[in-house]
């Protein structure tokens, strides 16, 4: 499939949809929890720890913070990452949180034919399936789509897919074979995997977050938009980090945004008439 067909460089443009989000603001916002500890890829023993502390402290600490917040999440699921920690399949499942397929053992996607793809995909939705009691609802891999994985996704029953970066607002992703299937973009600048290299501490991460916030709220562009809050436990887990999440769940709330999973989002926009796009 040429290139042109796969990707929609025009998008939206210069007037998106007009609507508002449930409350009648103009921002969503979707947190998601990255659940990866234990099906990562590297062995060496500084690495596995450095996961580990993750699995065993951090994401004990973000789910507390949540709570007291009363804040839904999303959670991007590594099938191997469940196995190997039930109590936090249990955690997720108690809370309701959506579960989110994130790849069998976080292996990379790009390149590889139809058929392997497909084996990999239907392997880590079984397996989450089989840890959770619930089908993930989308899916989000390590290293982007080859041209027929939107085509396998609709057709495992998977509702959307969360594998770009192109939009602030849900829209339709073309694929080959005239298929057609919901994108909720990601983002990487409101992620926490920033902490290692662009955010030298909590502080400014939390600043970073509010801007955002604050700036999709009151952009002059038209229509609503989604800001996406990447949230990894060995990561954002950790104290110092920890209250960068809780200082911006509290001024989201203060600002008025709707936190919802992903899924609650992309179900609000279809039901607003899902885009306007003529794919």
């Amino acid at each position: 499939m040429p290139a042109s067909s796969y990707r929609d460089v025009t998008g939206y443009g210069a007037n998106p949809p007009s609507f508002t989000w449930p409350g009648g603001t103009r921002v969503a916002v979707s947190l998601v929890i990255n659940i990866e500890e234990g099906a990562e890829r590297g062995t060496a023993p500084g690495m596995q720890t450095a996961f580990d502390y993750g699995a065993r402290a951090g994401i004990w600490r973000i789910l507390r913070t949540l709570d007291r917040h009363g804040a839904p999440a999303t959670a991007f699921c590594c099938a191997v990452a469940l196995e190997a920690n039930p109590a936090v399949s249990a955690a997720l499942v108690d809370r309701g949180y959506e579960i989110a397929d994130h790849g069998y053992r976080w292996e990379g996607h790009s390149g590889l034919d139809i058929g392997a793809e497909r084996d990999l995909i239907v392997a880590s939705r079984d397996a989450i399936r089989a840890s959770t009691g619930m089908r993930p609802t989308s899916w989000y891999s390590k290293d982007g789509l080859n041209v027929f994985t939107r085509r396998t996704l609709a057709a495992e029953g998977f509702d959307y897919e969360s594998n770009s970066f192109n939009d602030d607002l849900p829209h339709w992703g073309p694929a080959d074979e005239g298929t057609r299937l919901p994108v909720l973009p990601y983002a990487g600048d409101t992620n926490d995997a920033g902490l290692a290299s662009q955010f030298p501490t909590g502080s400014a991460f939390a600043r970073h977050l509010m801007d955002t916030l604050d700036f999709q709220l009151d952009d002059p562009r038209p229509g609503p938009s989604v800001m996406s809050v990447g949230l990894h436990p060995r990561v954002i887990g950790r104290p110092a980090y920890a209250g960068a999440l809780d200082r911006f769940l509290s001024h989201a709330a203060e600002r008025g945004a709707w936190i919802a999973t992903r899924q609650e989002i992309v179900r609000w926009w279809l039901d607003q008439g899902g885009g306007h796009e003529a794919l």
